[in-house]
C-alpha cells in the first residue's frame, strides 16, 4: 500500500466536477487491484446526502454493474466520513479517488477502486491551483485573452457535456416509455424541434398521435404521409375549396377510419408573432417530406462521420404547392420552402446528437463520444435549447 505523501491543491468537488465533465482519459482503466473496467454511464450528480454520483453503469472485466459512485481525494477518507458505517453507501459499485492510499472495510462486497491520479489532465490540476493561488479580486479574470487553446477546448467540452446532461433525464424517460427502440425516439424528438420553441408540444403531440409504423406502411404514397400529419394535426377541417386541400381531406378520411386515428384539435397550434417560414403547416410540410422520414434515420445519421452526410439525410422538398402556400388557402409569392441547413443545425444538435451521445454511453463508444464533441464544437449552431 502507498504511505507516499502529496500535496494535493483542490478537495473532491473538484474531482466531481471532472467526474460530472467526464474530463478524464477514459483508455485502458483498471481498478486498483488491476480489473478492468469501462465507464458506461457516469450517472447523476446527487446534491443532498449520500452517495455523490448515483444511477451510475460500470463495466468491471465481464460484469456490469449499475449503482451509486463515491468520491474522495484520498480512499482513506471513506472511514474519515464513516460512509462505512451508514447504510446509504452499501449500494456503492465504485469508489472512485484521486490518490488510493488505503483500502477500505468491505461492507456487503469489496468496493471497487479507481484511482485518477493519472488520468486528470495536468492543465486542468494546473489552471486550478493558479486560480486559487491569486490575490486578484477575481481571479481568472485575466485569463480569457491569453488562455491555450488546450484549456479553452476542455471548459468548452465541460460546458458541452453540462448542456448534453440537461437533456438526459428526458431523453432516458422517451427511451423507458418506447422500450429503448431508438428510431421512435428520434423520431419523436425531431418532431419536437421542428415545432421551434412555440409549438414544440403541439408537434410533439402529432408525432405521439402518428405511430411509425403507420408512417412506414405508405412511406411510398407521399400524399397519404400528408394527409395523415396535416389530418391529425386538426388542419383539414375548413370549409376550403382548394383542390390540393381537398384531395389530403378526402385521403385521411379514409386512413383515419383505416387505422382508428383520432385527431388533435386545431386551436393549439399557434402562429401569432411567428415568422411565415415558421408557421406550423410549413413545419409539417417539410416534416413529411423528410427523405428518411419513417426509415432507419437514426441509425443512417450514427454511420455517417460529416455534418455535410448528415445534411443529405436530413434533406426535405416539400410539395410545390407550400413554395407558393404558408397556410391552406390563399397563396403566396414562390419561395422555395426546403429546410435549409441552418434549421438542420438545429435539428442536429438538439435532436440527435444528444439521443447519440446517450447511446455511445450506454454501449461504451468512446470514440463516438469524441465525433460528437466535435461535430457540436464545430458546428455554426442555435445555442443547444
Amino acid at each position: 500500500m502507498k504511505k507516499t505523501k502529496l500535496n494535493i491543491p483542490f478537495n473532491e468537488y473538484f474531482l466531481h466536477y471532472i467526474w460530472k465533465t467526464k474530463q478524464i482519459d477514459i483508455r485502458n482503466l483498471m481498478t486498483t487491484d488491476g480489473k478492468k473496467i469501462e465507464i458506461l454511464h457516469f450517472g447523476h450528480h446527487n446534491e443532498d446526502s449520500g452517495p455523490d454520483f448515483l444511477n451510475a453503469i460500470v463495466k468491471i472485466e465481464d460484469t456490469v454493474w449499475a449503482g451509486n459512485v463515491e468520491i474522495h481525494v484520498l480512499s482513506s477518507d471513506w472511514e474519515k466520513h464513516n460512509h462505512h458505517r451508514d447504510d446509504a453507501y452499501h449500494n456503492v459499485i465504485l469508489h472512485v479517488v484521486y490518490y488510493h492510499d488505503k483500502n477500505i472495510p468491505q461492507i456487503k462486497y469489496p468496493v471497487p477502486c479507481l484511482e485518477l491520479q493519472n488520468k486528470i489532465p495536468k492543465i486542468l490540476i494546473q489552471r486550478f491551483e493558479n486560480l486559487l493561488k491569486s490575490k486578484k479580486w477575481i481571479p481568472c479574470g485575466d485569463l480569457i485573452s491569453s488562455i491555450e487553446n488546450e484549456v479553452f477546448d476542455i471548459w468548452k467540452h465541460g460546458l458541452i457535456v453540462e448542456k448534453l446532461q440537461q437533456k438526459e433525464p428526458h431523453l432516458r424517460s422517451l427511451l423507458q416509455k418506447f422500450t429503448f427502440d431508438w428510431e421512435t425516439c428520434f423520431y419523436i424528438l425531431l418532431a419536437r424541434y421542428f415545432g421551434g420553441k412555440v409549438n414544440d408540444s403541439p408537434f410533439e403531440s402529432l408525432a405521439n398521435r402518428i405511430p411509425i409504423e403507420i408512417i412506414r406502411k405508405n412511406i411510398s404514397d407521399s400524399l397519404a404521409i400528408q394527409a395523415i400529419f396535416f389530418g391529425q394535426a386538426g388542419m383539414l377541417e375548413l370549409p376550403l375549396e382548394d383542390q390540393y386541400y381537398l384531395t389530403l381531406k378526402e385521403m385521411y378520411s379514409f386512413l383515419k377510419q383505416k387505422y382508428n386515428l383520432q385527431p388533435m384539435k386545431n386551436v393549439v397550434w399557434k402562429y401569432s408573432k411567428l415568422r411565415p417560414l415558421n408557421f406550423p403547416t410549413v413545419r409539417i410540410a417539410q416534416f413529411t417530406s423528410l427523405k428518411n422520414l419513417g426509415s432507419s434515420m437514426f441509425s443512417s445519421l450514427m454511420e455517417v462521420s460529416t455534418i455535410e452526410e448528415m445534411y443529405t439525410i436530413l434533406q426535405a422538398k416539400p410539395d410545390d404547392y407550400w413554395n407558393t402556400h404558408y397556410r391552406f388557402g390563399p397563396s403566396s409569392p414562390y419561395i422555395n420552402k426546403n429546410i435549409k441547413h441552418d434549421f438542420m443545425n438545429i435539428l442536429i444538435i438538439n435532436a440527435f446528437l444528444p439521443l447519440a451521445f446517450i447511446f455511445a454511453e450506454l454501449y461504451g463508444m468512446n470514440e463516438k463520444k469524441e465525433w460528437i464533441f466535435t461535430i457540436l464544437e464545430n458546428i455554426h449552431p442555435k445555442k443547444i435549447k
